[in-house]
């Protein structure tokens, strides 16, 4: 049975593609950007997971632990990862779901069998996304995923790094509708200082699938003090127009704080100034007009 480690079913998203859609996120990524949204999913293995939000203080979950895995302190729960060994006895015991675990193994009919419940209301835009994380770090149950929706009809697209193996690319540009990628640092040394990765395979993939003639949408996030400079706008731009193709659109999607949690419950330093706010709107505006510049769409 294929499976994979599912961390987060989005419904009714109408950002991650056409339409509306569901979006599949799956564990594990070869990147480890600075500003990553989703950090929980970086790793492949399940763990447990604590929402402070949502936390009452009762403090059933350490009681319920035999292994000593959990204590208190003054940001509430503590998990000793190394300790847990994932019985789910805390997670049973918690009255709120402040503690859960961060995923579910999940088969592909399982997968389906979800999506499937969304598909009246994908009309005719709409569809799947596989998302994560990468999708691709998993292929065997990606690509089986997406060929099955494409038998039924659904149209389905990924978000992907797209770093990856040329062959393992190639394999997901047959098995998809629309390929949505991110550029974040044309600038190989600033990539790789960003990201923990070197940048030539994803635009080297990049560049392969433009000439197959993939379907693809190209995305920067605009990240303080990282990529939202206009050396870096104007260098990507650089890039799109020399693969030679005007019906692959650029879309600069703007800083995204809401991620702040997140690092809260990981216990991680979060890499921002927690007053960091959104790009302001002008600025979005002059480093969208070096990439029409360039005879390029922008989004």
């Amino acid at each position: 049975m294929i499976t994979a480690n599912v961390f987060d079913i989005k419904r009714f998203s109408i950002n991650d593609g056409d339409g509306i859609r569901t979006t599949i996120f799956i564990k594990t990524c070869p990147l480890r950007c600075k500003w990553c949204q989703n950090p929980e999913g970086l790793i492949p293995e399940i763990r447990l997971w604590y929402a402070k939000n949502l936390c009452v203080a009762c403090k059933s979950c350490i009681a319920a632990c035999e292994f000593g895995a959990l204590d208190w302190d003054a940001l509430g729960v503590r998990i000793d990862h190394d300790a847990c060994t994932r019985c789910g006895a805390c997670v049973t015991a918690c009255p709120t779901g402040a503690i859960r675990f961060d995923a579910r193994q999940m088969s592909v009919e399982e997968t389906l069998l979800e999506i499937e419940k969304d598909r009246p209301f994908y009309g005719t835009d709409g569809g799947v996304t596989l998302s994560g994380g990468e999708c691709m770090a998993s292929p065997a149950f990606s690509l089986a995923v997406l060929r099955e929706c494409r038998a039924r009809g659904i149209n389905a697209q990924i978000e992907t790094s797209l770093y990856a193996r040329p062959e393992v690319a190639d394999a997901f540009c047959e098995a998809t509708d629309r390929i949505i990628t991110d550029i974040k640092l044309i600038d190989p040394a600033r990539h790789r200082a960003a990201t923990g990765v070197d940048n030539a395979p994803i635009l080297e993939n990049i560049r392969r699938l433009a000439k197959k003639g993939a379907a693809l949408l190209i995305r920067v996030p605009l990240i303080p003090g990282f990529t939202d400079d206009g050396e870096n706008i104007d260098g990507i731009a650089k890039f799109v127009a020399s693969l030679g193709r005007r019906d692959i659109p650029v879309e600069l999607l703007n800083f995204n704080p809401m991620c702040r949690e997140k690092y809260e419950s990981l216990r991680q330093e979060y890499p921002f100034d927690p007053d960091q706010r959104e790009i302001p709107e002008d600025t979005v505006r002059a480093l969208k007009e070096i990439l029409t510049g360039y005879g390029l769409t922008a989004l």
